[in-house]
């Protein structure tokens, strides 16, 4: 199991913990909650103020930080949810949607990174068992180069293209190595071959170790 695998996992377990614990703590909140409407009064630079008007007929005021981006100003009506025992204490955020969100997220990522988890062993079984049975080759490296026509955040992977000719049929197979998001250069340390592992029986069948290029290729 890669480190990152290992990382992620632990990450979605502690947020759906956390999750669980914003929707229950939301959810015995909400219980013993009224709810009514409030005006933004007054909003600065880290803090903004919420004037609503309990069941009891007090206007009451709530105050409440600005996130990264100031997104309450002043005249903004905003739901206020407040204790029927202590209308002072108040929220204007549903913590019980909020909970559900960070559960359902996290989970999502938590299947996401078990199924690589699995794909990565099933390539890891792949790779052994040509390693083991296979013929092996030396992959010519012919062209190493930067994939303009693939984006993502602005940057362009690399790409390296190689070639190699099976020594019983004599016939030349090319592949490319895709998605490369670091210079593959430096890793290569001046090699010009790649080792590639051919089945005995279907020599389309291949298996390409790039290990070299730890966790840079996708």
């Amino acid at each position: 199991m890669r480190s990152g695998n290992i990382i992620l996992l632990v990450i979605c377990v502690l947020a759906i913990a956390i999750g669980a614990a914003i929707y229950f703590e939301a959810s015995a909140f909400q219980k013993n909650a009224n709810i009514t409407e409030g005006t933004v009064v007054r909003s600065e630079l880290t803090y903004f103020y919420v004037q609503y008007t309990s069941d009891d007929g007090v206007v009451r005021t709530f105050r409440g930080a600005h996130g990264r981006h100031k997104t309450h100003y002043t005249g903004n009506k905003v739901k206020v949810f407040y204790q029927k025992d202590n209308p002072d204490k108040a929220r204007i955020t549903d913590g019980v949607k909020g909970g559900k969100t960070t559960i359902i997220v996290a989970i999502l990522l938590l299947l996401m990174d078990i199924f690589l988890i699995f794909s990565n062993r099933k390539k890891s079984r792949l790779a052994d068992n040509f390693k083991t049975t296979g013929r092996k080759v030396e992959a010519e490296i012919t062209k190493i180069d930067t994939d303009m026509e693939t984006t993502i955040l602005e940057k362009h992977p690399y790409f390296i293209d190689c070639r190699w000719v099976d020594p019983m049929t004599g016939k030349q197979y090319t592949h490319t190595i895709k998605n490369i998001w670091t210079d593959p250069k430096p890793l290569l340390a001046g090699r010009n071959s790649i080792d590639v592992y051919i089945d005995r029986e279907d020599p389309e069948k291949y298996f390409m170790d790039i290990a070299f290029l730890g966790d840079i290729a996708m």
